[in-house]
């Protein structure tokens, strides 16, 4: 065998080599993932994007315009108890309880009264109502829904500017549903979500 031959045979089996076959199918396996979790995600973005935010405005819309006194009166029954803590910086309001927090403080919690437990049950899909010190003049209404994202409704004085909330506190989408009504997309980005709501 020629000093060529040789070589090329040398180059051959170094090709051929185990290590340099399992490298391949490393890059080729991790390029496949990487496509598939691009493919993944365009999917949600798609699932969950605007167009998905419009389907469930549409829903809570209905829903919210049969029962718009029941959402009115639970709106002014949350900012008497603002006005009644006023130094509170989230009051939450579920079914079964009011709860308040102070600066500094640890939450305390109420079971509600019939009043009160009548007045929310006469909502639809209110996960919890919230109010809070950053929001003076603001209530929400949180709808969790059985699956995320979370979608909110806001009431707030007619002439707020709600896009611009809206972008600056990260809400995807908004959708008006009158006069200080305002319906709020889910807040993608998990640290503004936290900021939002207070969760740190």
């Amino acid at each position: 065998m020629g000093r060529s031959d040789a070589l090329e045979l040398e180059r051959r089996t170094r090709r051929r080599s185990p290590g340099r076959i399992l490298l391949v199918t490393l890059i080729v396996v991790a390029a496949a993932i990487l496509a598939w979790r691009v493919a993944v995600f365009a999917m949600l973005g798609w699932h969950f994007g605007s167009d998905f935010d419009e389907r469930r405005f549409d829903k809570l819309e209905q829903q919210i315009d049969h029962r718009q006194a029941a959402f009115a009166k639970a709106d002014a029954r949350m900012r008497q108890l603002a006005a009644d803590h006023p130094k509170a910086e989230v009051i939450t309001w579920i079914q079964a309880r009011i709860c308040v927090r102070d600066p500094g403080r640890p939450e305390e919690c109420d079971p509600t009264t019939p009043k009160d437990k009548a007045t929310y049950e006469a909502l639809w899909g209110t996960d919890v109502i919230l109010h809070q010190s950053q929001d003076k003049d603001r209530v929400f209404f949180r709808f969790y829904g059985n699956d995320p994202p979370i979608y909110t409704l806001m009431y707030a004085p007619a002439d707020t500017d709600t896009e611009s909330y809206a972008d600056t506190r990260g809400f995807r989408t908004t959708r008006s549903l009158g006069p200080g009504r305002t319906l709020l997309g889910p807040i993608p980005d998990l640290d503004r979500e936290n900021k939002q709501w207070q969760y740190d």
